[in-house]
């Protein structure tokens, strides 16, 4: 087997003496200011204290050569930028195993230091260089919970990310947010939570928009973290209905009030919740959530029966079974009295017919078994997809009109289809016709398809084939 060329690498050092690795480092080095400063890089933390500019620069040097002439990192390249800014990385990882805190400080120091312009390099597309920025904080976060690390080193990197915190670094990414919870992290003692705390309620609202409500809200989030830390459980719940506006605080306030069984307070804050969040229809779904569940537990059939007719016709959140059309009609059913049943779904019916609501409407007709009233939807909606979603019982009790609808409306399909593939699909629905009882009715079809002028060669192709 050919030897790899690190293996005449290995060969070759094992021969040169001192002197000559020494002459031939010196003389690479003066001539590439790379290889200079990751040469310089092995002393960093032993022979001096690393400077997180050089690693700073080393990849604003690696920005500049992979932006080229255009100035700009283009989609192909940005995964080997990742991988080489990624070696740096690795860099800090090395010092890291080796105990050498300072270097790897200085090297997440530097790199993040520069991230902002790391994210405007280039096309991100495929995250390439976001995810640099994410592996630097990764090792950040791994770096303040390793128990191992010197206290000194964390006091700098709680100063370090306190101040690039209140500096804005990164703000309006995510990452702006990884500062604090390293500060929250390594604040262990009065002064410094005091510190974190005062940092976060320098975050007041810039407006009414989205953006200024969740800065405000995630500051407020991650300062009853640090009172979790620092303080008492009274303190936390006046914080929290202090800012009740705070959506995740009243969710938690409503959750500490159910687990007392204070069901009035669940219903105020639920009820309060509603009128505060009327534009954001997510929200104002789990508050009346928590409301059906009180009305449910105590037993209020109205106000049970009032939710349960909302969650029909609004429904909950994908793959949310309890709050499901299915799973509320249910409950409707089970409320009403027996002998006032029948008029109650008269009322859904006109309800779902002025929304124009025809899953519910359907819906309706199957669990009731209005086989005729499905069959009237159907005169009026003669599309091949109604048909073939109807009920095997509309299907059987109405199967002459059925076929007829359906031949019309394969009729209808041919006549607008205009290449194979769409005349591939008409042979799949005369398949279809064929199974509801429409072989005359098919055969009918492709005489008449076959016969069409200007003929269509692809079209009697993939009819002769049927």
């Amino acid at each position: 087997m050919a030897k790899k060329k690190i293996d005449y690498v290995d060969l070759l050092l094992s021969k040169l003496d001192k002197t000559q690795l020494a002459d031939f480092i010196r003389k690479e080095c003066a001539n590439n200011g790379h290889l200079q400063e990751r040469f310089l890089a092995l002393g960093a933390g032993t022979l001096y204290k690393p400077d997180p500019n050089t690693y700073a620069s080393r990849v604003e040097d690696l920005i500049e050569d992979y932006c080229g002439r255009s100035g700009y990192i283009v989609y192909r390249d940005t995964f080997a930028f990742n991988r080489s800014v990624s070696r740096i990385l690795d860099e800090a990882d090395e010092a890291v195993e080796k105990g050498q805190w300072e270097v790897a400080v200085a090297v997440l120091t530097g790199i993040a230091s520069v991230s902002e312009d790391i994210l405007n390099s280039g096309d991100d597309s495929a995250g390439e260089l976001g995810a640099i920025v994410s592996d630097c904080f990764e090792k950040w976060h791994e770096i303040c919970t390793d128990e191992s690390v010197p206290k000194d080193i964390k006091d700098e990197i709680f100063e370090l990310a306190l101040s690039r915190f209140n500096n804005r670094d990164l703000k309006g990414w995510d990452w702006w947010w990884d500062w604090m919870e390293m500060a929250i992290d390594l604040a262990d003692t009065s002064e410094k939570q005091s510190r974190v705390i005062k940092s976060l309620d320098s975050i007041k609202p810039n407006g009414d928009d989205w953006s200024s409500r969740y800065t405000v809200n995630t500051a407020q989030k991650y300062k009853l973290d640090m009172m979790s830390r620092c303080g008492n459980e009274e303190d936390q719940i006046k914080f929290m209905y202090d800012n009740v506006s705070n959506s995740d605080f009243r969710k938690r306030l409503i959750q500490i009030a159910w687990d007392k069984a204070d069901y009035n307070e669940v219903i105020r804050l639920t009820q309060d919740g509603v009128n505060q969040d009327a534009e954001y229809a997510g929200l104002v779904s789990d508050w009346y959530k928590w409301q059906y569940r009180v009305y449910r537990e105590i037993g209020d059939k109205d106000n049970e029966l009032k939710l349960a007719r909302h969650f029909f016709f609004k429904g909950g959140r994908w793959g949310e079974k309890e709050y499901s059309m299915e799973s509320m009609y249910s409950v409707i059913k089970s409320i009403i009295p027996q002998n006032e049943w029948s008029k109650y779904v008269e009322i859904l019916i006109s309800e779902a017919k002025n929304k124009r609501d025809t899953c519910r409407l359907l819906h309706i007709y199957i669990e009731e078994k209005m086989w005729h009233e499905y069959m009237d939807y159907l005169r009026n909606n003669p599309s091949i997809y109604n048909i073939d979603d109807s009920p095997k019982e509309v299907k059987k009790l109405f199967k002459d009109e059925i076929i007829k609808l359906y031949a019309s409306a394969v009729r209808s399909f041919f006549q607008k289809a205009s290449d194979r593939k769409s005349y591939r699909d008409g042979v799949d629905l005369l398949r279809n016709l064929i199974k509801y009882g429409g072989k005359k009715e098919a055969e009918l079809i492709i005489a008449e398809q076959k016969s069409r002028i200007p003929r269509r060669p692809a079209l009697i192709d993939e009819l002769s084939k049927f």
